[in-house]
């Protein structure tokens, strides 16, 4: 969808461009009761998925290009797995970690895409972390919704919400990320959680900047994150450039933008580093982990017992 197409959608229907979703009925959803919800990733560090698959659409996304979605017979995007009884499940593999562990929020879905509106999944897997506060949470997403959790998240000791962002200008955010807030929005929220006392940080991946990138245009960029009061900047580059679809790279370069190269990374993160911005948020005091010690032997996430079609 062209970005003139996208505002005129809006425009018509006197939506707020916080709230642009794909069309429920362009989605296949389904209920599971996977076996697992957390996925050891390191060192006392787990993954947590609160859904499987993701309607926000990202042109960039590298998810659909991994071996294992590649087999699946379902298109990424047109699908999402509702986890019955991840609460629960989440609450009793919390009880089983013998040391506070690290855990990414999420890392192969969106934890506040459109549907948890309505199945709160999300919310209840916060309650679970409130009554686990030696833990840390890092969440990470690109919706408005995060805001609704705003009460329990200032509650949490140990967490950490992030909005990921690939590109500043709002125009092209709109053409790549069709289905999320425009980037202006998205600064708008971590600033108002920020206000709320909650840590906060941004994550620029994949950085997508101007084909002639110039030190003012740094500055300007991490100024917007700075007035955001995030306390941490990420970046990374495009991910499986060779994989992705061709168009994504021959929009981008009409529009005069190109996804930026290592030597640029570092441009922008000595610029962020001089106004103050962290590489990274620690929620947990460093902590020596014996090498022998095995982790949890926690399944893959997506395996279910059973999938139903809802709708």
């Amino acid at each position: 969808m062209k970005s003139a197409e996208v505002f005129a959608y809006f425009s018509v229907y006197n939506l707020p461009m916080s709230y642009r979703h794909k069309p429920e009925r362009a989605i296949t959803i389904s209920q599971t009761r996977p076996k697992s919800v957390l996925n050891a990733s390191g060192p006392n560090e787990f993954t947590l998925n609160p859904y499987a698959g993701c309607p926000v659409g990202c042109a960039y996304c590298y998810l659909p290009h991994l071996a294992y979605k590649q087999a699946e017979t379902r298109r990424w995007g047109s699908y999402v797995d509702v986890k019955e009884g991840a609460a629960e499940l989440l609450e009793r593999q919390l009880s089983r970690l013998r040391r506070p562990a690290t855990v990414f929020m999420s890392t192969a879905t969106d934890p506040y895409q459109p549907l948890e509106e309505r199945y709160q999944t999300t919310r209840a897997m916060l309650e679970v972390f409130a009554r686990h506060p030696e833990h840390g949470l890092f969440i990470l997403t690109k919706q408005a919704l995060v805001e609704r959790d705003a009460d329990i998240l200032a509650e949490l000791p140990r967490v950490a919400v992030g909005m990921s962002i690939s590109v500043i200008e709002d125009a092209i955010a709109s053409v790549i990320e069709p289905w999320a807030p425009a980037t202006s929005e998205r600064l708008a929220i971590i600033r108002r959680l920020s206000e709320r006392g909650i840590a906060t940080y941004i994550l620029w991946a994949p950085a997508i900047v101007p084909l002639k990138m110039s030190l003012e245009y740094i500055k300007e960029a991490i100024e917007k994150i700075v007035r955001s009061r995030a306390r941490a900047l990420s970046l990374d580059v495009l991910n499986y450039r060779s994989r992705q679809p061709k168009g994504l790279l021959r929009r981008l370069l009409r529009e005069g933008f190109i996804p930026a190269s290592h030597a640029q990374l570092k441009s922008i993160q000595a610029e962020a580093e001089r106004r103050g911005l962290a590489r990274r948020i620690e929620l947990l005091p460093p902590a020596k982990l014996e090498p022998a010690t095995p982790l949890l032997p926690f399944e893959e996430d997506e395996s279910a017992q059973f999938t139903a079609t809802i709708s």
